[in-house]
């Protein structure tokens, strides 16, 4: 899973409680409890600078670390993960170096539209963009930023329709987003292009930018997500952008992103990824190995059959529209048909996976608790796990 990625069992406190302010106070104690919170508290009381603002440190070891994101750009493969890591590969994962980050919280997904123009999203509500590849990274947005947006957007919306129940609603929960800080997280995101691009997250969270990251405005006000359930996943597909997320939450659009309507679903547990086939099947795949297929823009829905009950966590599909599917316990499954069945094709790659990325020449890179593996899915040989290389 995309938040809480430490947490051992195959359930979040953001996936069992509701979305209502108690939710919101358990989740703010929980937190600190958690591994990856720490440092904001630490911060805190030593007076040292925040994680936002602290570059992240260049270590020897950072293809082992926790990594939570994965991307192609061009030839070069990137991830991203704990403590603002970037890592990038020239050679197929056989050697990588460290990119210079201007934050050190921890990072969750990163997209490449083009070889060269490429965001990283993470904890603090942060989103960061690169020109060059990854070699190099500035801050676009984070959360105190993000949170003022909001507020802005639904103090407009309130105005504008002063007795509707829905924007008093929104209005309240954007204040509370201010009044709380920059501690909610994005997950995932989606870049059509080098100028537009969507960046989803925890409550709800949805922001859009048409201008490559210059300006960004909040997006939550088009969203049936009255209880800010937490968005894991962000896909689409031609003029369709499906979200999916915590309680079985499914939101379709129609219209490049304009608009969303709530889709009810056959399982009412959590969805943490969203796989599209070339011939515009979607697979939800979620929970304890529960996945659900349409073949009709998510109209109707059939489960699908998956051999392992094991938490998904990612998803992608290769050009000869075979999708894969990581879950918790560093399994890879494959489907060949569509997304009516799954196989499993390499088990226990380690203990947990968070992220694969398209084939190039047969391999993936796949990211996880232990860092990144290159993964062969050819024909010729089974799947197989390999050594990542060292940082130079």
């Amino acid at each position: 899973m995309r938040y809480f990625k430490r947490w051992s069992g195959q359930t979040s406190p953001l996936q069992v409680l509701s979305g209502s302010r108690a939710r919101r106070i358990a989740c703010s104690l929980l937190r600190i409890l958690i591994v990856g919170f720490l440092p904001y508290t630490a911060a805190a009381a030593s007076g040292v600078a925040d994680p936002l603002d602290r570059p992240a440190t260049i270590t020897r070891n950072a293809a082992r670390c926790f990594l939570q994101g994965a991307a192609t750009a061009g030839d070069r493969q990137v991830a991203v993960g704990e403590r603002g890591i970037v890592i990038l590969s020239d050679d197929k994962g056989k050697t990588w170096r460290q990119a210079k980050v201007p934050t050190s919280v921890e990072l969750t997904a990163v997209e490449f539209p083009t070889p060269q123009q490429g965001w990283a999203v993470g904890h603090a509500g942060v989103v960061l963009h690169t020109e060059d590849g990854g070699e190099t990274w500035i801050r676009q947005l984070d959360g105190k930023i993000a949170a003022q947006l909001a507020l802005e957007a639904a103090q407009a919306k309130a105005a504008a329709r002063p007795n509707d129940k829905a924007g008093k609603r929104q209005l309240a929960e954007a204040q509370l987003f201010v009044d709380e800080g920059s501690d909610k997280p994005f997950l995932d995101l989606h870049f059509e292009n080098e100028q537009a691009g969507f960046v989803v997250g925890a409550y709800g969270l949805m922001f859009r930018t048409g201008d490559g990251g210059k300006t960004w405005k909040s997006w939550i006000g088009r969203l049936d997500n009255p209880e800010g359930l937490n968005i894991y996943a962000i896909r689409v597909a031609g003029n369709n952008v499906y979200l999916a997320g915590e309680k079985g939450l499914f939101l379709r659009s129609t219209d490049k992103g304009n608009s969303f309507t709530r889709v009810t679903t056959p399982y009412e547990g959590t969805f943490f990824s969203i796989a599209i086939f070339p011939s515009r099947e979607i697979v939800l795949a979620g929970l304890r190995g529960n996945a659900y297929r349409s073949a009709d823009q998510g109209k109707t829905f059939s489960k699908v059959d998956v051999p392992v009950g094991v938490s998904f966590s990612a998803s992608a599909t290769l050009p000869d529209g075979t999708a894969l599917f990581t879950n918790q316990e560093g399994d890879v499954l494959e489907s060949h048909d569509q997304g009516r069945t799954m196989q499993l094709v390499l088990a226990r790659s380690m203990r947990s996976l968070t992220a694969i990325t398209a084939a190039r020449d047969g391999v993936l890179l796949a990211v996880g608790s232990e860092g990144t593996i290159q993964i062969s899915l050819s024909s010729a040989a089974p799947a197989t796990k390999t050594e990542a290389g060292s940082v130079r």
